[in-house]
């Protein structure tokens, strides 16, 4: 008979360590519309390629892989990223609440489609997936997707947008005569 109030002390200490420990919530963050994430270009496919090619190394990302034939670049960017990137949930607990915060170890890919829009302009839209481990009080690391809040699509297009539109092709002269 002594067996059943350990057994019941257990179970409410270990229900009490969970409740203190944390409670992980997803993210609420809408992703990006796809009007948000894309842009088209007044200038044709090959310059285009190109000055998102140009962003992508002024960015420092890694092209993961590559297919012109359907316009994806898919890239991976290093150092993490923030919280005014993503939005990777909330922890709470009895005592607190706070977001989770992305660590160094977090990733970023982004997805870069480059497609023709007739014969003289090139759409643009960029993707961005959010990873991180989470750590949540007395439970093991989670990975986790965070949500884009769209900033940094914003800003690669923004960058895109700059370099094509300065973009030529180069003009071709005529030897001169000796």
């Amino acid at each position: 008979m002594k067996a059943f109030p350990t057994v019941a002390l257990l179970s409410v200490f270990l229900s009490l360590i969970v409740a203190l420990g944390g409670c992980f919530y997803p993210p609420v963050t809408e992703p990006p519309s796809v009007a948000e994430s894309s842009v088209t270009i007044g200038k044709p496919f090959d310059l285009v390629w190109d000055a998102t090619h140009q962003v992508i190394a002024a960015n420092g990302y890694r092209v993961v892989t590559e297919d012109p034939d359907s316009g994806l670049i898919e890239t991976q960017a290093s150092g993490g990223f923030t919280l005014k990137d993503a939005d990777c949930g909330e922890l709470r607990s009895v005592a607190s609440k706070y977001k989770a915060e992305p660590n160094i170890d977090a990733t970023v890919v982004y997805n870069f489609y480059v497609v023709p829009a007739g014969d003289e302009a090139t759409t643009v839209s960029v993707h961005a997936t959010y990873d991180a481990p989470l750590q949540i009080p007395l439970r093991p690391t989670t990975n986790i997707q965070c949500v884009s809040r769209g900033t940094q699509e914003a800003r690669l297009l923004k960058a895109i947008l700059a370099r094509a539109s300065h973009a030529r092709r180069p003009a071709f002269l005529k030897p001169a005569a000796n």
